[in-house]
């Protein structure tokens, strides 16, 4: 037995071939993780990742917004996802998650961008500083591989 879909009370069948419409997937979100970070150092033995949100306009307010955090790492990331300026030496802005929502799995929404009614740089961007000293990209990009984070309904 196949399965009916409607909407409206309506049957979707498509016209052309008579053959019922398919089931559309959920969007997957907007997912950071290691494969989609851009990493960068300050030289000094600090270390960053930061991505640019699909989409986002300058001064995006993520406020309410849905998030998902998956972090499987033996230590949690040393500090919170922010609003950024850009995705290399960015500067970072306010907070979009907290660390205490950055350990585990978790799930919430979004802080408001409190820089977006003042500044529009803040916002299409996100940042991820990582405290902790990292010998070499290749420990960060271990890390990153171990650290998912979604925002499901960006």
């Amino acid at each position: 037995m196949s399965t009916v879909y409607t909407l409206n009370g309506k049957v979707l069948k498509n016209a052309a071939n008579d053959k019922w419409l398919a089931k559309k997937e959920a969007p997957a979100g907007f997912v950071m993780n290691g494969s989609n970070a851009t990493l960068w150092t300050n030289g000094s033995g600090s270390w960053y990742a930061s991505w640019h949100g699909p989409n986002y306009p300058e001064g995006y307010d993520g406020d309410g917004k849905h998030f998902t955090v998956v972090n499987n790492n033996d230590v949690s990331t040393e500090n919170q996802l922010m609003y950024a300026t850009g995705t290399t030496n960015a500067n970072g802005g306010p907070n979009a998650i907290n660390p205490t929502d950055m350990v585990g799995t978790h799930e919430g929404t979004l802080l408001a961008n409190s820089a977006y009614a003042y500044s529009s740089q803040f916002g299409s961007y996100f940042l991820l500083p990582l405290n902790r000293s990292y010998n070499n990209e290749s420990q960060v990009q271990a890390y990153l591989d171990n650290l998912t984070i979604t925002i499901v309904d960006p």
